[in-house]
């Protein structure tokens, strides 16, 4: 490139004035090493690992929720209970009413004759006519098992919504029973739960468990260190064993105030039973094959509720109601005489 330079400049200049000559001594001239351009990767910004966060939970396990029987609501007034299946197949005089309306019925198994299905009611000993009930399928919400201590306060989410910043701007979707902590926040937005950096949740569309920072609750008392704890303000129930949180989750107490404050002890079990209320009772439901009942006082207590799913809403006449799974848990933890604390909440 040097010598075409050279080269191009000669044939441009104009012709030199020829000078004397003189004896020129040669100087070797150094030879250039060509330069290699090296091309360097740009500098990457490194990314920061995050740390996930240490598991809290484990959730139950689903088949804890596998009941002994089927069940089906009767949505005839007048249902009839036969003797035989052949007689609910004839609809013979050979038959029965239930004890009370409406009702919720077990069944163990079905028989399709005719072009009918007849439902075998176990607790009747009898066959129904399938037209006259509806099949249920019990709820397959479950609790948690707290796996190490937590300070925050948890919980679920108990209607489909949507979580927004703090300028009011739409960021996910939140479903029914999905489960949520709080997180420390700079500010505050009255009505919300922070569930996230600048991401907030209606606090009226969920129901938190407060850890009251790794302690059992103030108004358990001094050295009360293992029972089972129900906030009617929050519908939650939580399970304490060595003064450390050790379950959680959502119930259905009575409406209207029917479930009261107290502190009671667990006075009897009995892992399915019927429910026919008496005649002061301001329930009329008859109810079958009830799930892992126990009571506290007198004929309130705490049983799985196969009829609905409305946990973390009060729903019945005065029992705490639970999931299958959670009553199912719940039972095998709790003996005769274990501690029951009824609080109202807030």
């Amino acid at each position: 490139m040097l010598a075409v330079f050279v080269l191009f400049l000669s044939a441009c200049s104009p012709a030199p004035t020829p000078a004397p000559t003189v004896p020129v001594t040669e100087t070797a001239l150094p030879t250039l090493t060509p330069t290699v351009m090296t091309t360097f990767p740009p500098t990457q910004t490194p990314i920061p690992t995050l740390t996930p966060e240490p598991a809290w939970y484990q959730a139950l396990d689903p088949s804890l929720g596998v009941l002994k029987y089927n069940y089906a609501e009767v949505m005839n007034p007048h249902a009839k209970v036969y003797a035989s299946l052949e007689d609910a197949v004839a609809q013979t005089g050979n038959y029965g009413h239930l004890s009370n309306y409406p009702a919720y019925v077990a069944y163990t198994t079905t028989e399709m004759r005719e072009g009918h299905t007849f439902y075998f009611d176990p607790v009747n000993f009898g066959w129904m006519d399938g037209t006259d009930l509806q099949d249920l399928t019990p709820s397959k919400f479950t609790g948690l098992l707290l796996t190490r201590e937590v300070t925050f306060r948890f919980g679920w989410v108990l209607a489909d919504t949507q979580s927004i910043n703090a300028a009011g701007t739409p960021i996910q979707k939140y479903s029914r029973y999905q489960i949520v902590h709080e997180v420390p926040a700079v500010t505050q937005k009255p009505g919300y739960v922070a569930v996230g950096a600048d991401e907030w949740l209606p606090e009226d569309k969920v129901a938190l468990v407060n850890a009251e920072g790794g302690q059992v609750p103030a108004d358990a008392g001094a050295n009360t260190c293992r029972f089972i704890y129900v906030n009617l303000a929050g519908q939650t129930l939580t399970v304490y064993n060595n003064c450390k949180l050790v379950f959680a989750t959502l119930i259905s107490s009575g409406e209207n105030s029917w479930t009261f404050e107290g502190r009671f002890a667990i006075l009897y079990k009995v892992e399915y039973s019927s429910i026919t209320p008496p005649p002061e009772s301001t329930s009329k439901y008859y109810i079958q094959g009830v799930p892992y009942f126990m009571t506290y006082a007198g004929n309130f207590g705490f049983h799985g509720a196969y009829w609905h799913d409305n946990f973390g809403t009060p729903a019945s006449h005065g029992c705490i109601n639970l999931s299958p799974a959670d009553a199912k848990w719940l039972y095998a933890w709790a003996g005769l005489g274990e501690r029951v604390i009824i609080s109202a909440g807030k």
